[in-house]
């Protein structure tokens, strides 16, 4: 009994080493393969880049991206850094969010947002501004626009291309966020956003009403304004001029 048990530890223990010797043998030609299968799609040039796909521009010329883009074509598809090349295109004034993606063995999709101007600025000509402050110079389109003017920044305070933090052209474009948030379809007749000495001034075409806002607290003064613009109407329908610059009290003036 004892020479059949040996027998048959021994049995165990060779099955398991052959388990072992064929493990270690399956490991060894997949570390293989793997090293021959990353050798061969990163050299082959049927990885290489050669089609680059974009979607999502409507006024961003693709020769414009393209020419950002001129060194990604023909680098292997697996080994290129595609963040470096989403930061040049959101470089460009007119993109806001770029996001790219490999589709194998030789393709790059390029999704763009475009940033969407919520204003135009005028000093000495008509430029466009996103809700960032980002200022982009004015093409084919501008003209057609049907946007709020923001007026009275001097010109040096304005550059093309780059994210402006001029306080004044940020309070503008403040007061104009709030206006889409509390007023509802208010913000489709604001006509002007003008920059004083006071502050932010607001000229509404149907109101036939200007908002004077000062230069700080534009939430609560315009959550002010939204709740009693009905009452001030019935009150007061020839003011045209209403001053929301005091904490417990609405000013009406007539039209000049």
């Amino acid at each position: 009994m004892a020479i059949d048990r040996t027998r048959r530890q021994r049995k165990r223990a060779l099955k398991a080493a052959m388990k072992r010797i064929v493990t270690v043998l399956f490991i060894s030609v997949l570390i293989v393969a793997s090293m021959y299968a990353y050798g061969f799609v990163t050299t082959s040039e049927s990885f290489d880049i050669h089609v680059v796909e974009f979607k999502g521009m409507s006024r961003v010329e693709a020769s414009e991206i393209e020419e950002l883009l001129e060194d990604l074509k023909g680098q292997n598809i697996l080994l290129v850094t595609l963040e470096a090349y989403e930061e040049r295109i959101k470089m460009h004034p007119r993109v806001e969010r770029v996001s790219m993606k490999r589709v194998l063995p030789d393709k790059i999709d390029c999704s763009v947002v475009e940033r969407e101007p919520v204003a135009l600025i005028f000093t000495d000509q008509f430029l466009e501004v996103d809700r960032h402050g980002m200022v982009m110079s004015d093409d084919e389109y501008t003209a057609i626009l049907d946007l709020p003017i923001i007026t009275g920044l001097p010109k040096s305070a304005i550059e093309i291309g780059k994210i402006n933090k001029d306080s004044q052209l940020q309070n503008a474009l403040h007061a104009l966020a709030l206006c889409k948030s509390y007023g509802g379809d208010f913000v489709e007749d604001i006509s002007e956003l003008r920059i004083t000495s006071g502050g932010v001034n607001i000229r509404s075409l149907e109101k036939d009403c200007v908002l004077l806002l000062g230069e700080a607290d534009y939430a609560n003064r315009l959550k002010k304004y939204f709740l009693l613009k009905d009452t001030l109407a019935d009150k007061e329908p020839d003011a045209g001029i209403i001053d929301l610059r005091f904490d417990d009290q609405v000013v009406l003036r007539s039209r000049l």
